[in-house]
C-alpha cells in the first residue's frame, strides 16, 4: 500500500536543483546483485521446509492416495512453521475425497506474529531501490514458469480442475506478476504546472503493513 504525497515549489527552483543534491543511480548490474544477494538469503532459510511440502520434482501426479498426510505450515521470518492451532480445516481431493491437508485456523499469537514481522520488515524493503525490487519480481515471474506444471498439478489435487484449466489459472496469476514487473512506472510521480512559475510535485511513498478482504475471502497483508 502506497500514498501519494504532493507539495508546491516555483518552477525556476526545480530547474536550479545544485550539484550537490544529485545522486548516483546504481547500475543494472548492481540492482541484479543485490536481487540475487535477497532472493539466495530467502532460499537457505527455505530449505528446511522441504519436508513439509512436495518438491518441484517430486508432487502428486495423480489422484492416488496421499500416504503421511501433513498439516499446512504458516510462513513467517521466512521459515515454515507448525501452528499451534487446535482446529483446522480439512481439504479433500474432489475427485476422490481422499484427505490432501489440513490447514491450521491460526491463533491470534501468530497472526500477530505476521504483521509484527511484516512491521519489522518494512523499513527494509522501503529502503530497497526500485530497479532491485523488479529484480526480484523477474525472477518470481521465472520461477513460476519453471514450476507451471507443479502449480497446475496442486490447483487440480484441491480444487478439482482439469488440468488446462488449471494450466489457465496459473497463467492468469503469471500475468498478474508481469504485470508487477511494470512497478517503475507505476511509481513514478507527476510534475503539474499550475500556475506561471508554479509547479505541483506528486511523490509516492509506501504507507506500511495493511490487511484486506479479497475475493474468495482470502486474508493477505502487504507492504
Amino acid at each position: 500500500m502506497r500514498r501519494a504525497l504532493s507539495c508546491t515549489i516555483p518552477a525556476a527552483a526545480a530547474r536550479s536543483t545544485p550539484r550537490s543534491l544529485v545522486f548516483r543511480m546504481p547500475s543494472s548490474a548492481e540492482h541484479s546483485n543485490i536481487a540475487a544477494r535477497r532472493l539466495h538469503a530467502t532460499a537457505q532459510h527455505l530449505k528446511p521446509a522441504t519436508a513439509l511440502a512436495f518438491t518441484a520434482e517430486n508432487y502428486p501426479t495423480s489422484h492416488e492416495k496421499i500416504q503421511n498426510v501433513q498439516d499446512t505450515p504458516y510462513f513467517v521470518d521466512n521459515k515454515f512453521l507448525k501452528s499451534e492451532a487446535s482446529q483446522f480445516i480439512e481439504l479433500y481431493d474432489p475427485a476422490t475425497n481422499n484427505l490432501v491437508t489440513r490447514v491450521p485456523q491460526s491463533t491470534d499469537a501468530e497472526l500477530k506474529a505476521a504483521v509484527e514481522s511484516a512491521q519489522k520488515a518494512f523499513p527494509t524493503w522501503r529502503a530497497t531501490s526500485v530497479m532491485a525490487r523488479q529484480q526480484i519480481m523477474f525472477k518470481f515471474t521465472q520461477l513460476v514458469r519453471e514450476n507451471w506444471d507443479r502449480l497446475a498439478a496442486s490447483i487440480t489435487l484441491e480444487q478439482g480442475k482439469t488440468f488446462a484449466d488449471a494450466k489457465g489459472d496459473v497463467l492468469r496469476g503469471l500475468q498478474v506478476a508481469e504485470a508487477a514487473c511494470n512497478i517503475p512506472q507505476q511509481m513514478m510521480g507527476e510534475v503539474l504546472e499550475v500556475a506561471k512559475d508554479m509547479e505541483t510535485r506528486s511523490y509516492r511513498e509506501p504507507l506500511g503493513v495493511v490487511a484486506a478482504i479479497c475475493p474468495f475471502s482470502k486474508l493477505i497483508c502487504r507492504l
